[in-house]
């Protein structure tokens, strides 16, 4: 049997994640693939086994006595940790495919539904505060958005860095190849793809579009080589380490803490304020980034641009 490779292979890049998701979850998720690399567990019996702990630490905050709360945070993290290794053992053993990222996205929204309503339960019956209840529907709806646009540009990022490798996933521009390709693979396959994947994707267009179009256009025409790479990395390696901050990871292990020391009431605070400060100041940089990005390609003939809406060709 192959064995499991390096750790610094197996993962996608250093610039798209936040520092406590690259060091620790990261390193424990490798560790915990290390553990079970000649098993027949496959990425797809990690996913539900993190649903499973999700609901786990769902439950324990439903039931809410101090210790409850530790366990319900503790597993929320360990769901964490479980989100990456999936990815980790799909990719050593060259196991990706679109459905395994449909079934990792249908995973997180169930751990999303299983965890944050009851938090959000927790914190009212604990303190009755009607100010929580205002904060709820942004910190949710707002959190959605959050982990859209952070895919959106980690993607993008992936394409523009690593010539030759790319990303992990198809954009929503291949959605008909995406179903298409899904209905060849059975019915279970097909729901996967099209309850879940397909529309994150016009989420994700829909509010690129808003936020930036011009990046989103980039996204579809940008052929990566070394030149091109080194242009892109040098203009959004920092706007990208922000995005990290907004993206799943952050959310999980910051529930986690607060969820363990029985202050969910603190996270709320911390996902609707801390959170879209952080948010805001990504767009505003990530636009001027895009524009340098872009002004530079096309100094170098990378590509094209045309029209006062600004399209671009290679």
């Amino acid at each position: 049997m192959a064995q499991l490779p390096p750790f610094a292979s197996v993962l996608k890049s250093n610039d798209v994640e936040d520092l406590v998701n690259r060091y620790v979850h990261r390193t424990l998720a490798y560790l915990f693939v290390r553990s079970i690399f000649k098993t027949r567990i496959t990425p797809n019996m990690i996913t539900l086994s993190t649903v499973v702990v999700g609901f786990v630490a769902g439950s324990a905050f439903i039931w809410g006595t101090p210790t409850a709360m530790f366990v319900g945070g503790a597993c929320l993290w360990a769901a964490a940790i479980l989100d990456g290794a999936d990815g980790i053992l799909a990719r050593a053993k060259d196991l990706q495919s679109e459905f395994g990222r449909a079934l990792d996205g249908s995973a997180d929204v169930l751990v999303a539904v299983f965890t944050v309503f009851p938090a959000f339960y927790h914190i009212w019956v604990t303190h009755h505060n009607p100010y929580h209840l205002a904060l709820m529907v942004p910190a949710l709806g707002l959190t959605v958005m959050h982990l859209a646009v952070y895919d959106f540009y980690k993607e993008s990022y992936l394409r523009g860095t690593r010539p030759g490798q790319g990303g992990e996933g198809r954009d929503a521009d291949d959605i008909d190849e995406t179903v298409r390709s899904a209905k060849e693979k059975g019915p279970i396959v097909q729901m996967a793809v099209k309850y879940i994947l397909v529309p994150h994707l016009q989420r994700q267009k829909a509010v690129l579009n808003w936020l930036n179009p011009d990046a989103w256009r980039l996204s579809q025409v940008l052929q990566s080589d070394d030149q091109t790479a080194e242009i892109y990395r040098k203009n959004n390696v920092w706007p990208m380490r922000l995005w990290a901050l907004v993206s799943l990871a952050p959310h999980s292990y910051l529930m986690a803490m607060c969820a363990m020391l029985d202050r969910l009431d603190v996270y709320l605070y911390i996902r609707v304020f801390l959170m879209n400060g952080i948010f805001l100041v990504a767009i505003l940089w990530q636009r001027h980034a895009t524009c340098k990005t872009i002004e530079e390609l096309a100094g170098v003939g990378a590509i094209k641009v045309s029209g006062t809406e600004r399209s671009f060709t290679t």
